[in-house]
């Protein structure tokens, strides 16, 4: 009864292999390196248990008892073949499937041959047959290794018949069949089997895990942006877990800013598509829920009545469940992105910046304790180079703004200065000159072209220094670039917001005020208007950036959208650029003599 215990245990373990099944997925076909190199060892092992035998035969002449010549002359051959294997595997570069199979088979049945001239089912080299399993568990996992072992049952079966068998046959074996004998033997080749094929298949599910990371790791050290790294991170991520949408989000714990990352895939094959949004304050929370958890599970479960409720396993970092959390925790999150199930893993690093990892509708067979473990570790190995990469970005940052700072800092010390200079000499030559008109007039057009330049010179200037604005300076900042255009150009600029608050991400504001940064240039250079209206407005979820001049307008009329203006090769190629990058549209009005107007409009939840 013990022993069925036991039995009992093992076969428990049977659906312990399946678990990281999703990570089969990953697994590359064998190469032919490894195969061979796989034969190898177990050609090596194979000639070390052959030699291993025989050794012990001629140390005890006495064993065996019955038809010893015959067991010598095969466990001969057996050394034979043992080298003849290795040999051959030495001198070739690969080997094939059919021959793996090949050898396989014909190791069971030399097992069958030398433990039939070795007492059948109770020989003391019952070890060949362990040898076999362990072959296949090495070759195949799992399912090789319970193969091998209905067929080693199968071979002591029939070593246990006589009477099946021809007289020249049969007279080896024991003419008496043991049922208890033979039971005991099949069973302990099962449960070896199960251990073995288990244990190889752990071995080859951990190689998987390692592929997985080491694969994504040298991947992410090719790119050298955080955005190009989020997005191989994620598209590696979601075909793994067999998942069409991840959320990545970092909080910036300097700004207490939180950033996500969306990346989505319409389906397996499919390229991922990444987003990009700023998180405000309010919101934050559908993200950060059950803080105190590191990593969650969360499954939503329908009623039969058409309820629901969420079955949640929160797991705080040291591994343990924790009890006390909410029912109805992932609500506003479901609210807001709809699942089935998902898997979340907190990361921090550094102490700069933190964040939660979501993958959303994992496949089934990846959606479980198993899978959310293998997420954090796969995760607690990427967190560094992600952070790696987040430095390496803060650095070239800093170092060319710098850069750009200085060089704009040039621009306003040495040439705007030397020409504005050269421009007050001028208006004092053009004053002694007023007499000969002809020349007053040259002096006056060179004193015009030094203005243009000292002018085109600042709004260099302008553009080359970089830009700190966020939502709360955006407005401010807008007011101050129409102020210093009509100081500097004398042209009528008024700035009308209609809003007092904006709630953009950083990148977006930077967008917007380049962009009006750049329709003023081209007032200034192009429209000779005398009078320009900025407005800036939000409606329907959208923001609306205009700017009126009442100058001489493109040589096109008519009202045109992006699409059209670019059918014709009309507009400034610059705005249209940046406003395709905040995911806006472009609408130009404009009459020949009487002026343009630009219509900016684009989304209030901005993406890039």
């Amino acid at each position: 009864m013990s022993f069925l215990r036991v039995l009992w245990s093992e076969i428990l373990l049977l659906p312990l292999v399946g678990t990281h099944r999703f990570l089969l997925r990953l697994r590359a076909p064998l190469s032919s390196i490894e195969a061979q190199r796989t034969e190898r060892v177990l050609a090596t092992a194979r000639l070390f248990l052959g030699s291993c035998a025989l050794f012990a035969v001629l140390l005890d002449p006495t064993e065996p008892r019955e038809y010893s010549e015959q067991a010598y002359l095969l466990l001969i051959f057996y050394l034979l073949y043992c080298l003849v294997v290795l040999l051959f595997l030495r001198l070739r570069q690969e080997s094939t499937r059919e021959f793996r199979v090949g050898v396989h088979a014909v190791d069971i049945v030399w097992a069958g041959f030398i433990t039939l001239f070795t007492a059948g089912p109770a020989s003391p080299f019952f070890v060949f047959f362990v040898f076999v399993l362990l072959a296949a568990a090495y070759r195949w996992g799992f399912p090789g290794a319970l193969l091998t072992a209905a067929a080693a049952i199968l071979v002591l079966f029939l070593e246990s018949i006589p009477a099946i068998w021809p007289v020249y046959i049969g007279q080896y074996l024991e003419t008496r069949f043991h049922l208890n004998r033979y039971v005991l033997l099949g069973t302990y080749l099962f449960v070896m089997a199960v251990l073995l094929g288990y244990v190889a298949e752990a071995e080859k599910l951990l190689r998987s895990e390692t592929s997985a990371i080491g694969r994504i790791m040298r991947k992410t050290q090719e790119e050298t942006t955080l955005a190009r790294t989020i997005h191989v991170i994620s598209d590696e991520v979601l075909r793994i877990f067999g998942s069409n949408q991840g959320l990545f989000l970092m909080r910036e714990t300097a700004t207490d800013r939180v950033f996500l990352w969306e990346a989505t895939r319409k389906g397996e094959g499919h390229d991922v598509r990444l987003r990009t949004s700023e998180v405000e304050d309010p919101r934050r929370d559908v993200y950060f829920f059950v803080p105190a958890a590191h990593s969650l599970r969360v499954e939503k479960k329908t009623g039969w009545k058409g309820g629901g409720h969420f079955e949640i396993l929160a797991l705080n970092t040291k591994g343990k469940r924790l009890s006390e959390v909410p029912a109805d925790a992932p609500k506003q999150f479901h609210d807001s992105h709809p699942f089935r199930s998902f898997l979340c893993v907190s990361f921090t690093s550094g102490g700069e910046w933190s964040g939660r990892f979501f993958i959303l509708d994992p496949s089934k067979d990846a959606d479980g304790e198993e899978g959310l473990g293998f997420f954090q570790a796969l995760l607690f190995q990427l967190t560094p180079a992600v952070y790696s990469v987040y430095l390496l970005g803060r650095i070239r940052t800093r170092i060319g703004a710098k850069e750009r700072t200085r060089v704009a800092r040039e621009l306003h010390d040495g040439p705007i200065q030397s020409l504005i200079a050269l421009e007050m000499r001028v208006e004092v030559l053009r004053r002694h000159a007023e007499r000969d008109s002809v020349r007053a007039e040259e002096i006056g057009r060179v004193q015009h072209f030094l203005r243009q330049e000292v002018l085109d010179l600042r709004e260099l200037m302008q553009r080359i220094k970089p830009l700190d604005v966020g939502a709360k300076q955006l407005l401010g900042f807008l007011s101050e670039l129409v102020d210093r255009f009509q100081r500097e150009t004398g042209i009528s600029a008024r700035f009308l917001p209609e809003l007092e608050v904006i709630s953009l991400p950083p990148r977006a504001c930077r967008e917007v005020a380049r962009i009006l940064q750049e329709a003023l240039v081209n007032v200034r250079k192009h429209s000779s208007a005398k009078n320009v209206i900025v407005r800036f407005a939000s409606q329907n979820g959208r923001y609306r950036l205009e700017i009126d001049d009442d100058g001489r307008g493109f040589d096109f009329s008519g009202r045109y959208n992006q699409a059209q203006l670019d059918a014709i090769q009309k507009g400034p190629m610059v705005i249209k650029e940046r406003v395709r990058s905040i995911g806006g549209e472009l609408v130009i009005e404009s009459a020949p003599g009487k002026g343009v107007r630009l219509e900016i409009e684009f989304p209030a939840q901005l993406y890039g």
